[in-house]
């Protein structure tokens, strides 16, 4: 048998064994997608924590005063936890209202007339630093897109562009309708800052980012 021959009978060979995570990246939800992103949030949350509380090493506390842009060490304590009551409400959201696959146009209609209502009194913020009280970690998820309160979770818990976490998070950040831009930049800064003045304290502008949220939901529909 010539050689021609030979090559001609040889089976084709078989296509490479596709890749079971980008076979499942492809078919997953956006809801999953997004759910499987802050559990990764959430891990390395409570044991970044976890870390801090228990004798860190002066290397990790080195990167974290970096990362955080501060040494006080209850401050930061007071971000991660915030942080994590963040991605547990938007993670309880998500279990009960899945995000739609396709963007629908909404229809138009008239807007239903609404009976005023007795604005509440705001809740007393607990003492506890830059801690949030559960109203406001509702609003804060019930009133803004995903992306934007992933955007605040990452912030507090210090993810920067050196994070294994960083190039996923601007990904989710952009894809659920988060403010990019203002998330690379305040992130930037916040660490250029530090490598500049170690003495620099960033104001800490949570408060005044969400709490329209909660005064909208205290005077509107329910």
């Amino acid at each position: 048998m010539s050689a021609a021959s030979t090559t001609a009978a040889l089976p084709d060979p078989p296509d490479p064994t596709p890749d079971p995570a980008a076979a499942n990246a492809q078919t997953q939800s956006r809801t999953g997608r997004l759910l499987g992103f802050i559990r990764k949030l959430i891990d390395y949350g409570t044991e970044l924590a976890h870390s801090m509380r228990h004798q860190p090493t002066l290397a990790a506390l080195a990167t974290v005063t970096l990362h955080f842009g501060t040494r006080d060490m209850a401050l930061i304590l007071a971000r991660i936890t915030r942080g994590l009551q963040l991605a547990g409400g938007l993670q309880a959201k998500l279990a009960s209202r899945p995000l739609p696959e396709t963007k629908a146009p909404a229809a138009v209609r008239a807007p239903p007339e609404r009976k005023p209502r007795t604005a509440r009194r705001a809740p007393r913020r607990p003492a506890l630093p830059n801690m949030p009280t559960a109203e406001e970690i509702a609003a804060a998820v019930r009133h803004r897109p995903a992306g934007a309160v992933i955007a605040d979770i990452c912030r507090d818990l210090g993810i920067v562009p050196a994070h294994p976490l960083w190039r996923e998070a601007m990904a989710v950040v952009t894809e659920f309708r988060g403010n990019l831009s203002r998330f690379f930049l305040d992130t930037t800064r916040r660490v250029l800052a530090w490598c500049i003045s170690p003495a620099f304290r960033q104001k800490d502008e949570w408060a005044e980012r969400w709490l329209p949220a909660v005064a909208a939901g205290a005077t509107g529909p329910p």
